[in-house]
């Protein structure tokens, strides 16, 4: 999203850094420095783009983290210890000039547009005394920006798939969200004004226990994976949790640990809104819940993650749990008798 065309002009927002520089002085560079470029075809005919617009000296020292450019508006998230959001006017592209500026904790890292006055946003919460990050917090935030010179955060909504305040969060692994980093996993479904976001973690777990004077021992891994709505009320600049879709039992054993480390990816992948429902697609199972109830309406285990074959050209020649060798060596479907099962009942 740092990179835009719009009315045959091309903006594209840069960070630059040392990164690979080793021959540089530290005493010659100040630290990464950010640019808006507008480059536009070359009007004598040429096969070249030509700049016909910059705006520099954005946040020298920090980092671009996300950007979105909206018609002739343009948004950066700029982060190093606090998280600005700048807007930038873009309406005249041989003189794009900075107009607002805003400091809030934490960080963003996709920008979602939601109308004209307000911008949809996900990213890591801010640490302690708001500097920082809290990478065990996902956040979202709705920004205000109908006074474009002079935006606004509406409201922030920090979430985690553990209760921060439960007596054993600290065992659990840092949780995390996709789509902080890749958009297709951020869903927003606008005629119910909502926002569906993945969350996941994970531990291991060790422990004891004497039964008739002899002891056990038990371990595993416990998953937790989860779909999250957020109601979006833009109307009254308010993010509040809507409802969770919860994908763990597809990742734990009937007992509630996993007795392996699971090395494929145990999220909630995906999600659509269709109709009255939300699907949530993960790797081992599809549900489907309606929105307007959170009553689960079906799910569907999916067969477990078949290995790639090896490097080596080695075959593994294990049959797969839900495929049968008939009598004759051929492996084959799992129902009984010769005709073929009956069609499922229809959604």
């Amino acid at each position: 999203f740092s990179l835009s065309e719009y009315n045959g002009t091309i903006r594209v927002a840069t960070t630059q850094d040392i990164w690979g520089r080793w021959w540089l002085d530290g005493e010659d560079w100040a630290g990464p420095t950010n640019d808006v470029y507008v480059l536009a075809p070359d009007e004598q005919g040429g096969d070249e783009l030509l700049q016909i617009g910059h705006v520099g000296g954005i946040a020298t020292g920090e980092t671009i983290w996300s950007c979105r450019f909206i018609g002739e508006k343009g948004y950066l998230v700029t982060f190093r210890n606090i998280d600005p959001l700048w807007t930038i006017d873009l309406s005249d592209p041989t003189d794009p000039r900075v107009i607002g500026e805003l400091e809030v904790p934490g960080v963003s890292t996709y920008i979602h547009p939601l109308g004209e006055d307000h911008l949809l946003t996900i990213g890591i919460a801010g640490g302690e005394d708001g500097l920082g990050l809290d990478w065990g917090n996902t956040q979202i935030s709705l920004f205000d920006v109908s006074n474009f010179s002079d935006p606004t955060l509406a409201s922030a909504l920090q979430l985690a798939p553990i209760d921060r305040n439960s007596e054993d969060w600290w065992s659990w692994s840092w949780s995390y969200s996709e789509a902080t980093y890749e958009h297709k996993a951020f869903t927003y479904w606008a005629p119910a004004e909502l926002l569906a976001i993945p969350l996941s973690t994970y531990r291991y777990t060790y422990d004891e226990v004497t039964i008739d004077g002899r002891k056990y021992s038990y371990s595993g891994y416990e998953y937790v994976t989860q779909l999250i709505l957020v109601k979006v009320d833009a109307e009254n600049n308010t993010l509040s949790k809507y409802g969770t879709i919860d994908h763990s039992d597809f990742y734990n054993g009937d007992s509630g640990l996993r007795e392996s480390y699971y090395y494929g990816s145990p999220n909630v992948r995906r999600s659509i809104f269709m109709g009255d429902y939300v699907y949530a697609f993960s790797a081992e199972g599809v549900t489907v819940t309606n929105y307007s109830t959170m009553a689960l309406s079906d799910s569907v285990t999916l067969p477990e993650r078949i290995d790639a074959p090896s490097y080596w050209g080695w075959e593994d020649d294990t049959v797969r749990a839900d495929e049968e060798v008939s009598e004759d060596g051929d492996e084959g479907s799992s129902s009984e008798g010769g005709e073929p099962s009956s069609e499922p009942d229809g959604a």
